[in-house]
């Protein structure tokens, strides 16, 4: 279920907190290490988004939408439009400032750059990338639909590239945090610790990637 705001209407970005995004992210982290290592058979979601992880009241996730993607392929039936997975709910369309339109298609900027290659066979870390692109969605406040701009208002082509860009630059973290979480003086330290995390997820060479229990284990150790 999806938590709802005031009236109904979804959660503004203020209603997560540092500690509550964190608890997401680690949550999260855990159910995909579970679906790559303990699972009867090591799945691949293949859809890591986060219109597919949904949050119960206590902004607890869960992972949705599994399969859902390869039965679509599978019928032929790949209209965007037609597809759940593509509404502007979930928990980072619902929270954060900004909302996707579920009626224009936009390129799936959570896909790692091999899972946009046609005919290439799913493998978990496709879903170590995408889940990075979710937490630096989480970290920034930003969406990989948009192209947010540097200081010197120069376009980069995605979210990834940019936060990329900004650490190779040394700019300061305050450019690139979602400034909701500039009043949480206390959080810097973790902040920084899961652009770190989120970084080492995005890689483009899928071979150095971290496996998601790699990576849940070091979200779990942040702010512990």
């Amino acid at each position: 279920m999806l938590v709802p705001g005031k009236n109904g209407q979804p959660p503004s970005s203020s209603t997560l907190s540092w500690s509550t995004r964190l608890r997401i992210a680690k949550g999260t982290a855990r159910g995909l290490a579970y679906l790559h290592e303990c699972s009867p058979r090591k799945f691949v979601h293949g859809d890591i988004k986060p219109t597919n992880i949904l949050l119960d009241a206590e902004f607890r996730p869960h992972i949705s939408d599994f399969g859902l993607s390869r039965l679509v392929t599978i019928t032929g039936n790949n209209n965007n439009n037609n597809n759940p997975s593509s509404s502007s709910s979930g928990f980072m369309g619902g929270a954060l400032p900004y909302l996707k339109s579920a009626q224009t298609e936009r390129p799936n900027n959570y896909r790692a750059p091999e899972a946009r290659i046609p005919g290439n066979k799913p493998a978990q870390k496709w879903d170590v990338y995408s889940f990075g692109v979710v937490l630096l969605e989480l970290l920034t406040g930003k969406s990989p639909d948009l192209s947010p701009t540097s200081s010197s208002a120069v376009e980069v082509p995605d979210l990834v590239r940019w936060v990329r860009k900004g650490f190779e630059e040394e700019n300061p973290l305050s450019e690139m945090v979602d400034p909701t979480l500039l009043q949480e003086v206390q959080a810097k330290k973790e902040v920084l610790a899961v652009f770190h995390v989120a970084l080492g997820c995005v890689e483009v060479d899928p071979e150095v990637r971290p496996r998601m229990k790699n990576v849940s284990e070091n979200l779990d150790r942040i702010g512990t």
